[in-house]
């Protein structure tokens, strides 16, 4: 039995097929099964992964579309390992990669899912940006934003089993990682082991951008009234906020609904700090909020207009903050 199965969903992906599966049979680790699961794809997929001869490569056919949750769930029943790494078609695992998170889940049997940062890359592979995410900042930001990249996580079958596996259709990453962090310990490796590469066939971000956008503001209040309690309701603005999607709140103009916003975003963090969590860290908690909040002003200090910005930092007490933006407008003037 190998120690590891790498799960691989496939449609319509023969545009970078091939990379994506040669960034796997590349590893340094070599112990695993290449589940790759094809979704009825209509394009010359299936005949790329035919023509590998590697006994590793494990290729299983639906014979209708079944979409990406009822996929990767026929993936996880097929696995044949405890360890199950996500890998998603367009992408391009780094040759270390399934090493370094098995060794860390290895030495860490509390931890039921690692993750890592990711280099986000074009269609024809440039260089589009890298996030550096804080990885201790994880836990209370999975609250508000899905940080955690899903071709870039490993976890354990049998906790993911036990908390229903992929059971929404739209945003089913998210839904996963917030479940699995209600119940178990998560970590996300501080270093990038993944190109992570955007598409025009990205469904969350292009194809279905519209239902991933819902299902992402029904989990987020969801999300907080775990916290704050199933009467809690905030305003539509203030999610889109709260997610770094900051238009319809700017829409508004007015200092005192983004004051209002930052209270409630205050609100739920000492509910986060209050609640029970194995992923609990109180300081690490703090300051994550405290990062997120000065985002959050900072923005929209730099985009209100002059006067509103500058009322907006002195009402909220951030004299420091405030220096530093007056300071970049004199220098644009300049």
């Amino acid at each position: 039995m190998p120690q590891l199965t790498v799960l691989m969903p496939v449609y319509n992906a023969q545009k970078y097929l091939a990379e994506a599966i040669d960034s796997i049979l590349q590893q340094s680790f070599t112990d695993f099964e290449f589940l790759i699961i094809d979704d009825a794809s209509t394009d010359g997929s299936v005949e790329i992964v035919k023509s590998y001869t590697d006994p590793r490569i494990r290729l299983v056919l639906n014979e209708i579309n079944l979409g990406i949750s009822a996929t990767l769930n026929k993936g996880i029943a097929l696995s044949a390992s405890e360890f199950i790494a996500r890998m998603d078609a367009d992408d391009i695992s780094y040759p270390d990669r399934l090493s370094k998170q098995i060794a860390y889940m290895q030495a860490h049997p509390e931890c039921a899912m690692v993750s890592s940062l990711v280099r986000v890359i074009s269609e024809d592979g440039q260089f589009v940006r890298q996030d550096k995410f804080e990885s201790d900042y994880f836990y209370y930001n999975l609250t508000f934003i899905c940080w955690i990249y899903h071709p870039t996580v490993m976890y354990r079958k049998q906790a993911v089993t036990e908390v229903g596996m992929y059971a929404v259709p739209y945003a089913e990453d998210f839904e996963l990682f917030w479940q699995l962090s209600r119940k178990f310990v998560i970590y996300n490796l501080p270093e990038v082991l993944l190109d992570y590469r955007v598409t025009n066939q990205s469904l969350h971000q292009v194809l279905k951008k519209q239902e991933y956008e819902q299902a992402q503001q029904e989990q987020l209040l969801r999300n907080f009234r775990y916290y704050a309690g199933p009467d809690y309701t905030i305003p539509a603005s203030f999610v889109e906020c709260l997610q770094h999607n900051f238009q319809p709140l700017l829409a508004e103009q007015s200092v005192s609904s983004v004051l209002n916003c930052i209270r409630e975003l205050d609100k739920l963090t000492s509910a986060i700090q209050a609640r029970e969590n194995v992923n609990r860290d109180t300081s690490a908690i703090e300051q994550a909020a405290k990062y997120k909040r000065r985002f959050i002003l900072d923005y929209f200090a730099r985009n209100l207009p002059r006067f509103k910005g500058t009322l907006l930092l002195l009402r909220a007490g951030y004299f420091k903050l405030l220096y530093h933006v007056v300071k970049a407008r004199l220098l644009r003037v300049v």
